[in-house]
């Protein structure tokens, strides 16, 4: 790829290069000639001079002394009053040359950049990857300058991302706290802030900071979507910040792209894995965690619980107030575990919780609390009054995700059976491997 790229802007700066010598060759072929021919002329012209009076006047030789004088002084402040035009112009043409052979050896390191920060995001399979490219990406363009890279999770919600590469003092630092509030993405296009002092200043700035500074910042947009910015600084009237922010430009939107591929498919993964009326995660999601724990051989418990009497709750009050016990509920159980521990419904008014480093003794407790805060908690939230049962099992009651969870539905049964409203132990229980303090 990057063979293939360089090629392409070789021939730019080829033929960059071949037009100045080509100016100048033309410019300077037709003065040339027109001189010389002149200053032939001049000296044929002394020559016939002089023979044609040599014999007829003894002062022949000193008249075509004359001439011939008369003709070098001449031609010499002819040539001087054309080469010193020329001169200038191929002192004009090195400049051009020069600057025409930089601008395209930039363009090509542009370009090279540009091919190089793609690439890597192809190839980026999360966010924090993307921002790890994006860093080292806004070091390269910045050389050396003071540059940020600001994004919201949540577009609607308030920056909470901050990459800043190179020496920015804290009162250059952006004071934007949500994508809305910059004029760049308000826009939708790049800007430049000539004077940090100027009435037209960037708000980010605040005027906190020198007059003597600039800032050229673009916007970052996610899926149509204003999401953050990234901004450089520079000295005021520093013509380079409009060169640099086509640069900001292309980083953004590259960044922009591939955040949204990103955060789409694990928005997609996101749904596939989790109830949409309680956010819990589902069955699949269980499965997952369940064969991992059992591969590793590590301890856990597991418990099922089961709302009593649902259909009940749902045929007096109504499906809108059973569903809002669902949810109820599952924000109860979730609040009431670790945060590695897992929650999940596992269908209807199931639900299974899976304690990592917990034996089936521990786990009991912990649901038992649940069971008897839930009446305060349903009287709280202006629900009819519910209870639940559970089955708990841990690692040594079984060796398969399918048997443990049979053993803990056949131990709910019992639950049921024995009058609802209790959190029972499965029986048997022998562990294959020691059981963690958790």
């Amino acid at each position: 790829m990057s063979a293939k790229l360089g090629g392409g802007t070789s021939e730019a700066l080829a033929r960059a290069l071949a037009s100045p010598r080509e100016t100048a060759k033309h410019l300077l072929g037709r003065p040339f000639m027109a001189l010389l021919t002149v200053t032939l002329g001049a000296y044929a012209i002394s020559a016939l001079v002089v023979a044609n009076y040599f014999a007829q006047h003894a002062s022949a030789v000193q008249i075509g002394l004359g001439l011939a004088l008369f003709s070098v002084l001449w031609v010499g402040g002819a040539w001087l009053l054309v080469l010193t035009p020329l001169s200038t112009h191929l002192v004009d043409t090195q400049r051009d040359l020069l600057a025409r052979s930089a601008s395209a050896e930039e363009r090509l390191r542009a370009h090279e950049n540009d091919a190089r920060l793609q690439y890597a995001l192809e190839i980026a399979e999360d966010e924090a990857a993307v921002l790890r490219i994006a860093e080292q990406a806004l070091q390269v363009m910045a050389s050396g300058s003071a540059a940020q890279l600001l994004l919201a999770a949540n577009p609607d919600g308030e920056i909470d991302r901050v990459i800043t590469v190179g020496d920015m003092p804290d009162a250059a630092r952006c004071q934007i706290r949500r994508p809305g509030d910059c004029p760049t993405i308000r826009r939708g296009q790049g800007m430049v802030y000539e004077d940090s002092m100027a009435l037209s200043a960037c708000p980010g700035l605040g005027g906190q900071i020198d007059s003597n500074c600039a800032a050229a910042c673009t916007p970052l947009f996610v899926a149509g979507r204003g999401a953050g910015m990234v901004r450089s600084l520079g000295e005021t009237g520093d013509p380079d910040l409009f060169r640099l922010l086509q640069l900001l430009t292309t980083h953004a939107n590259r960044i922009g792209t591939r955040l949204a591929v990103i955060r789409s498919v694990a928005a997609s993964e996101m749904k596939a894995a989790t109830d949409p009326l309680t956010g819990l995660s589902n069955r699949r999601v269980l499965e997952g965690r369940l064969a991992s724990l059992l591969d590793r051989q590590s301890p856990f418990a597991l418990v099922i619980a089961d709302i009593d009497h649902f259909k009940k709750v749902n045929d007096t009050h109504g499906h809108e107030v059973g569903d809002r016990s669902l949810v109820v509920f599952a924000k109860t159980l979730q609040q009431s575990v670790r945060g590695e521990d897992l929650v999940c419904r596992f269908g209807g008014e199931e639900f299974v919780v899976l304690l990592p480093n917990f034996d089936a003794t521990r786990a009991a407790q912990v649901v038992d609390r649940v069971r008897t805060e839930l009446p305060r908690i349903t009287q709280r939230n202006a629900l009819p009054s519910f209870s639940f049962s559970a089955g708990v099992v841990d690692h040594g009651h079984a060796r398969a995700a399918d048997e443990l969870l049979r053993i803990a539905d056949e131990t709910l049964y019992r639950a049921k059976t024995e009058g609802r409203n209790r959190v029972l132990v499965a029986e048997a229980i022998s562990p294959a491997y020691p059981a963690g303090q958790g």
